[in-house]
């Protein structure tokens, strides 16, 4: 990666290849291509870093594993960097923070439909919009996620049913459970 230089501690600077160099001082990355600037950002901006990687990607400045080497990310991230950015525009990849992955992170849409399926029904458990939301959803969502995207919206969440039931008597559940089998239930002759 950038190799140290120079009597300054605070100075690295390396080779991708022979068209592409970093340089990194004082906070600042400098990337150079064919000897000329082509961007300068600080260290910690995690998305011009994101749109420097994919623009030198698309120009073929450099190769992926070049590119990964020196900038030190997976050949996957690269990847899903460059097919987010085909599929949806450099903004998808630049305003992109860390979370879920796949299923299971809750984009805009499910996050207004959480909202909407609690408004409409407030006594509903947090299981139960899930329940709801993920039928016409193409993502899991789960009662972990309905509590988080409430309580970020400022909403106050339903009662959970696992957290406490009313004891049912035996003899009620084997009668609930009767009816909903499609079962005959046979009158108690002691009563």
């Amino acid at each position: 990666m950038l190799q140290m230089f120079g009597s300054e501690s605070d100075q690295r600077q390396g080779r991708i290849n022979a068209r592409v160099a970093l340089r990194e001082q004082c906070g600042q990355i400098e990337v150079f291509k064919d000897g000329h600037l082509y961007a300068v950002f600080a260290a910690s901006d995690r998305e011009f870093r994101k749109a420097v990687i994919i623009q030198l990607a698309r120009i073929g400045a450099a190769s992926f594993r070049e590119l990964c080497a020196g900038f030190e990310i997976d050949r996957e991230t690269l990847e899903r960097y460059l097919i987010r950015s085909q599929q949806r525009g450099l903004r998808s990849v630049v305003d992109d923070k860390p979370g879920p992955r796949g299923p299971w992170k809750a984009d805009e849409v499910t996050r207004l439909a959480v909202i909407r399926e609690f408004v409409n029904n407030p006594a509903i458990s947090d299981s139960e919009v899930a329940r709801r939301v993920s039928t016409y959803r193409p993502i899991q969502v789960d009662r972990k996620m309905v509590k988080r995207i409430l309580r970020h919206a400022g909403l106050r969440a339903s009662a959970d049913p696992d957290e406490e039931f009313d004891e049912i008597p035996p003899n009620q559940l084997a009668f609930r459970f009767s009816k909903s089998a499609g079962f005959q239930s046979q009158p108690d002759s002691a009563s």
